[in-house]
């Protein structure tokens, strides 16, 4: 049996590459990443990574666009930012494609859209919970406080800023108060 040391990887660097991207879109420093834990010496990860973007493979401004573009309905601005720095792409890369993707007033509707989606379903479980616990609600927080936690956590979670948060609830429950009476 013939123990392998220090050996070069049996697939080339381009081979690798070209496997990795067909499995995802990677950023280029994720594509360099992968290339250099997997023993590729850094000349040789430099050429393929030139020869990758040459060939249109790599294109870090192209995939800031698509991942913004593609969490625009679901997360904050905040929350993209972070996940494409995350993916180590440049700052002014990362900026670009977020003034294409998103702008404030977009981002303050999307949040109440969502917050009044979730308002809603809070209400409903909490109406059942009541509902199952034959209205013993001893232990339970009032309605308004739990909606408000359980919302304002969701949003904040998704990475909207606590302000737009605390509007975008103020909002939901004047409407709230107003069709109620």
């Amino acid at each position: 049996m013939v123990h392998l040391t220090n050996s070069k990887p049996l697939k080339s660097a381009q081979e690798v590459a070209v496997d990795c991207l067909s499995r995802r879109p990677l950023t280029h420093y994720e594509l360099e990443t992968r290339l250099k834990e997997k023993g590729y010496q850094s000349l040789e990860v430099k050429e393929v990574l030139e020869k990758m973007a040459k060939l249109g493979y790599l294109n870090d401004q192209d995939l800031a666009l698509t991942v913004s573009q593609s969490r625009l309905k679901r997360y904050s601005q905040r929350r993209v930012r972070q996940d494409l720095q995350n993916r180590g792409l440049e700052p002014h890369v990362i900026e670009q494609a977020l003034e294409l993707t998103y702008s404030s007033d977009d981002e303050f509707q999307q949040c109440l859209t969502l917050a009044e989606r979730w308002w809603l379903q809070e209400s409903k479980r909490w109406e059942q919970r009541v509902q199952d616990q034959n209205k013993d609600t001893r232990t339970a927080l009032p309605r308004q406080l739990l909606l408000q936690q359980k919302v304002a956590r969701k949003l904040v979670q998704r990475g909207y800023p606590s302000d737009m948060v605390r509007n975008v609830l103020y909002q939901i429950q004047t409407n709230s108060n107003d069709n109620t009476q």
